[in-house]
């Protein structure tokens, strides 16, 4: 589990340095989204051309909640497999009319936390991890709620869901 906050100070003006913001999503995140892309909150990014969120730009929040869950097994050699669920999100402190929704509120985080599951294979050297991880989004609270279970969009036809629902991820070491 990892928890953070970060609230500026001084003569800063209200404005964190942006190496001190929080990130969700990537590799050593909730895996299922690309790095630094999920959130704030159910703050729901642009469409691009095709009608899919258009994910191309860092989603700098001032909280962050997120858990992990692995399961790991030998393989053979050096190989290990893992199934994992992660959750989480990263809010802001304060309301920003940029990124409506993105505002951390008791009486509705619970229902914007993120949700991902997937499969990896692990090289363990005793001295160096690496990771190879397929994630696939679970629940999506960029989406409006009731329309968030997005899991069911797999399919034999669409295996991989819809264009963006899953991520395939590179790591050296574990995640968080």
């Amino acid at each position: 589990m990892n928890f953070g906050i970060a609230q500026p100070y001084g003569v800063s003006n209200g404005i964190l340095p942006y190496e001190k913001y929080f990130f969700a999503g990537g590799g050593t995140s909730i895996r299922a989204w690309q790095a630094r892309r999920l959130g704030p909150g159910s703050y729901t990014p642009p469409l691009n051309e095709n009608g899919y969120f258009d994910y191309r730009f860092e989603q700098p929040s001032e909280m962050i909640i997120e858990s992990m869950l692995e399961y790991r097994r030998k393989l053979v050699g050096y190989f290990d497999m893992a199934l994992f669920i992660d959750a989480g999100n990263a809010w802001n402190i304060g309301v920003e009319d940029s990124r409506p929704g993105g505002d951390f509120q008791i009486n509705r985080f619970y229902k914007e936390i993120a949700v991902g599951t997937g499969i990896g294979l692990r090289m363990d050297f005793d001295f160096l991890i690496i990771r190879l991880d397929m994630a696939t989004k679970a629940i999506d609270p960029a989406r409006p709620e009731g329309e968030r279970w997005i899991l069911n969009k797999l399919s034999f036809k669409r295996p991989l869901g819809e264009k963006g629902q899953t991520v395939f991820n590179f790591g050296i070491g574990y995640p968080f």
